[in-house]
């Protein structure tokens, strides 16, 4: 049995309560943005004070893992119970796990924080996404969302340098107790600039089934993706154990969306001529995009032989042009009205560039393969604001929250994936160079003293590896193109109100 209770009409937000919204909606995520690369550089102090040394990996995989379980979930979560309440929540939580990493004593007691600041980290993300959807049309909305990705650029290009130089010179706790004041001043301008956010009064019943089988498959996927090739060989027990369970509890969550009353991820997204292609789009192209981010600083270290300080300085450029990218994208969708012409132009460019990275990966130096990599990020750029207008622009007001959540879901999801494909496929290739056959994963790859003929040999393992991204980022072009190109609306989404 369901009940709405229709409230009167919002009043219209003026320019300076949009623009604080969107600040405040800004701030949030780039906490949350943050907070996925500022541990990186703390992580020896870190170990160094705590010890339990094996168990460092978790810090980052405990954040990953509930950040990413939650995405869908708050997403819906919002949709019910009104975006500025979840979003005081959310920043609640992140606080709360913030202080909590900060005062940690030891390894566990940090990993179990890191876990609890992911659940506040995710939900950001997410609901800062869907609160522009809330208060600008869908045209207009093109023009914010260039600057999530120049949020997330700046997260990737800060945050190690940040990280690096508090835990130099203040300790690694204060990676955390910097969060505090920018939370809380996210959380004052939330407070009063979304008082007037349209609140559903519907009373529906919470999908408790999906979300526990949801947040089941997802932790067992994202666990043997993570554990895979490390502590666990990919054919080990435990890694078909995790892999079996995975299958079981998604098949099971596909089967109650399709009976719930008010499920977490609505079936009909996979019927829709935009949602359907669009979510498998960014989890192909959102996941190429970021393995080979990741795995390019490593190519410069062990086949090019560069130390690691340059080899983060050479990726500056390729994030920073998928922002410049991203904006224009973003400018074209609220001229044209449209969304989805820049990545068609634009990832045939990223696709063509990386077959280059693939054919002459022995005989790049390190500036060439810098440009390269400079293109293939502005080839990828524009994807980020067309995935995530679309997807808002071709829901119903009810959906904005679930579908926001379902595309960070995505791209989480396929980031994950296609990192631990690409590092997989790049180990299997070096094997025989290296001499741990490749059992220490990439962090033995880079500490590994190496020969020219075996550099050499890790070098054309790279080159297929940036091949078969040449080859996924085609699959998710073909994707992309089968996304409807509807047109933007010119009128935000009306919706009972009252601020809650």
């Amino acid at each position: 049995m369901t009940s709405d209770t229709t409230a009167a009409a919002a009043p219209p937000f003026t320019p300076r309560e949009i623009s604080a919204v969107i600040w405040g909606a800004l701030l949030a995520m780039s906490l949350a943005a943050l907070d996925q690369t500022i541990i990186a550089t703390a992580m020896p102090a870190m170990a160094r004070d705590l010890g339990h040394v094996a168990l460092l990996s978790w810090i980052v995989s405990a954040y990953l893992l509930t950040s990413t379980c939650v995405t869908p979930i708050v997403g819906k979560l919002s949709d019910l119970y009104g975006r500025r309440r979840m979003l005081l929540g959310a920043l609640t939580v992140f606080m709360v796990g913030s202080v909590l990493c900060a005062l940690s004593s030891s390894m566990v007691a940090l990993i179990l924080s890191r876990a609890l600041q992911g659940v506040g980290g995710g939900s950001l993300i997410t609901l800062g996404q869907a609160v522009i959807g809330d208060v600008v049309t869908p045209r207009e909305r093109a023009r914010y969302s260039g600057y999530f990705s120049v949020v997330f650029s700046a997260a990737s290009v800060l945050g190690p340098t940040l990280g690096g130089f508090l835990s130099q010179y203040w300790g690694w706790p204060w990676i955390f107790w910097i969060n505090l004041p920018l939370a809380l001043t996210a959380l004052f301008i939330v407070d009063r600039a979304l008082r007037k956010l349209p609140v559903s009064h519907r009373r529906l019943p919470i999908d408790y089934a999906g979300i526990t089988a949801l947040s089941g498959a997802t932790v067992a996927l994202l666990s043997v993706v993570t554990l895979g090739g490390h502590q666990l060989a990919w054919t080990s027990p435990g890694t078909v154990t995790l892999a079996a369970v995975a299958v079981v509890l998604a098949s099971l969550f596909v089967w109650i969306q399709w009976r719930a009353e008010d499920p977490v991820l609505p079936p009909r997204f996979m019927t829709d001529a935009v949602m359907k292609p669009l979510l498998l789009a960014s989890f192909v192209i959102i996941g190429t995009f970021i393995s080979t981010t990741v795995l390019a600083p490593i190519y410069f270290q062990v086949a090019l032989g560069l130390p690691a300080s340059e080899s983060g300085v050479l990726i500056i450029p390729m994030l920073v042009s998928g922002s410049i990218t991203s904006i224009f994208a973003s400018r074209y969708s609220t001229r044209s009205g449209r969304y989805k012409r820049p990545p068609l132009i634009s990832l045939p460019i990223a696709i063509a560039a990386l077959i280059v990275m693939a054919v002459m990966a022995t005989r790049l130096t390190p500036w060439v393969a810098a440009i390269i990599l400079t293109v293939i990020g502005a080839g990828i750029g524009p994807t980020y604001p067309a995935t995530s207008v679309a997807a808002l622009n071709a829901v119903a007001p009810r959906d904005m929250g679930a579908a926001s959540g379902a595309v960070v879901f995505a791209r989480a999801l396929g980031s994950a994936i296609m990192i631990a494909v690409a590092s997989a496929l790049v180990l299997a290739l070096a094997a025989e160079a290296l001499p741990d056959g490749g059992a220490n994963g990439l962090e033995g790859l880079v500490q590994t003293s190496l020969g020219g003929e075996a550099r050499r040999t890790i070098a054309q393992a790279f080159g297929v590896m940036f091949g078969a991204a040449a080859a996924s980022l085609c699959v998710g072009l073909a994707l992309f193109a089968r996304v409807e190109d509807r047109e933007l609306r010119d009128k935000p989404h009306a919706a009972p109100a009252t601020g809650e």
